[in-house]
């Protein structure tokens, strides 16, 4: 039989191990952390009695991936969806719009949502129709010599004035890339509203997760694994790969014992997989620009509000730190939850402590609920993810590696890797199936010539 082993426990290893699951090969999934999830997970905690995210993700019908994975675990009915972008902004001058689908068959119904986004002047509403006429000229060379500017530059030369960029544009790069438009690939910009403005009609609608993000994407995955015999190793860290002839020959684990292998699919974050070959002797064959991704931190931060707010399920906020605000629901107690996000976030917000988070959360909700007092504000959790995605920035996607290395038996998955997508979850999952689809084309031959007999024991 061959052994595939996966490193790595996110949502790009747990994609690919879910794919396996219709390969004839026995799989071994090695997670360093003691859980399953990466940077997608829920926890318990005293101040709630549901599991809490470490952060508020957002889909888009335009997900296919994700979707496919999540059907697969039975999960897409945890999922609620909200057709054609529907979003309430507020500004921190009073403006407030509501930016959602007209009932115009797709896609005149997003420009009648375009139009009627009353927080910009007509002439800029107008303008935004513009960018999406350009997208659909764009022939692949002009796509690709994108990412040789900032997505702020590209918007510019497209007419979008500065309140358009400001109060339609940067909230959207922010929520997508997790950076600012000025630090952002035009061409990854350009990738995701392609499939958005220019895909089907469910393509702009938005999925926001019902139940906690474990249960939605993780535990069904463990319990698919299980289920179908693979194995599955918590706190179990791969810190060498030993190569012989040219392949990977086994994976070294913390506590020094081996796995014989057949293939390896390093699902792990660039930083991390840099760690690995290095400790392995292996740093010349360093995938191009390994060393070139830069964190990026998100900061969320959970509200407990003695009165609840007016909004609804999704709300942006300009002009402002917070960025974006969720209604998470009641609590037993009687409190209103709500999830507050901070995408890109500065080293001096990302550090602040309770009483200046409490004082900004004040400040800012009061723009939706000027009746808020400070009481009304029971508690917060602030959770922070250091390293929640890599800064896309322009030139980047020259070097970021495909799901094949020089190694034969080495493949790498990751929402990092060459997706054509932003660090988002479909780059992860979309990673995850790309990397399958490579070990199977490789390896399914040769296993039916073998007759699937076992060729070595798995560990020793």
């Amino acid at each position: 039989m061959i052994h595939v082993v996966v490193l790595g426990g996110g949502l790009a290893g747990l994609s690919a191990a879910v794919r396996f699951r219709s390969s004839p090969f026995a799989l071994h999934l090695l997670e360093a952390t003691p859980r399953l999830g990466g940077r997608t997970w829920s926890f318990v905690h005293p101040s709630s009695t549901r599991p809490l995210d470490n952060g508020q993700h957002v889909l888009m019908g335009c997900y296919r991936d994700t979707l496919a994975f999540l059907d697969a675990l039975g999960s897409t009915q945890r999922l609620s969806r909200h057709r054609g972008l529907a979003l309430d902004f507020v500004h921190r001058d009073g403006r407030r719009a509501r930016l959602q689908a007209g009932r115009l068959p797709h896609p005149f119904g997003l420009a009648q949502g375009f139009l009627c986004y009353r927080m910009l002047p007509l002439s800029s509403r107008l303008n935004i129709l513009r960018v999406a006429w350009r997208l659909r000229s764009l022939d692949e060379s002009e796509f690709a010599s994108l990412d040789t500017i900032d997505a702020a530059t590209w918007l510019c030369r497209l007419g979008q004035s500065e309140d358009a960029i400001h109060c339609f544009w940067q909230p959207l790069v922010l929520a997508m890339m997790n950076t600012a438009p000025e630090r952002a690939s035009a061409r990854l910009l350009a990738a995701v509203l392609r499939e958005i403005f220019l895909g089907d009609a469910e393509a702009a609608d938005m999925l926001l997760p019902e139940y906690g993000l474990s249960d939605i994407f993780v535990e069904g995955a463990a319990r698919l694994l299980r289920e179908s015999g693979y194995d599955i190793q918590l706190r179990s860290r791969a810190t060498r790969l030993h190569v012989q002839n040219g392949r990977v020959r086994s994976v070294i684990r913390q506590d020094g014992s081996e796995m014989l292998v057949d293939a390896v699919v390093s699902a792990i974050p660039p930083w991390s997989l840099q760690r690995l070959l290095r400790d392995s002797g292996m740093l010349e064959l360093l995938p191009g620009g390994l060393t070139d991704f830069e964190p990026s931190t998100i900061l969320s931060i959970h509200v407990w509000l003695r009165r609840a707010l007016p909004v609804g399920p999704m709300t942006g906020l300009l002009g402002t730190t917070l960025q974006w605000l969720f209604d998470k629901g009641g609590e037993e107690d009687g409190s209103r939850r709500y999830s507050c996000t901070i995408s890109a976030a500065e080293e001096a917000v990302a550090a602040m402590d309770e009483a200046a988070l409490r004082v900004l959360i004040f400040d800012e909700l009061r723009l939706i609920e000027p009746r808020l007092e400070a009481g009304d504000i029971l508690r917060i959790l602030p959770v922070k993810e250091k390293r929640a995605t890599f800064v896309p920035a322009p030139g980047l996607e020259s070097v970021r590696p495909g799901v094949r290395t020089s190694i034969p038996n080495l493949y790498l998955a990751g929402d990092w890797t060459a997706t054509g997508y932003p660090a988002t979850i479909e780059g992860a999952v979309r990673s995850g199936h790309a990397a399958v689809a490579a070990v199977l084309e490789d390896f399914v031959d040769k296993w039916s010539v073998s007759g699937g007999h076992e060729r070595h024991p798995n560990a020793h």
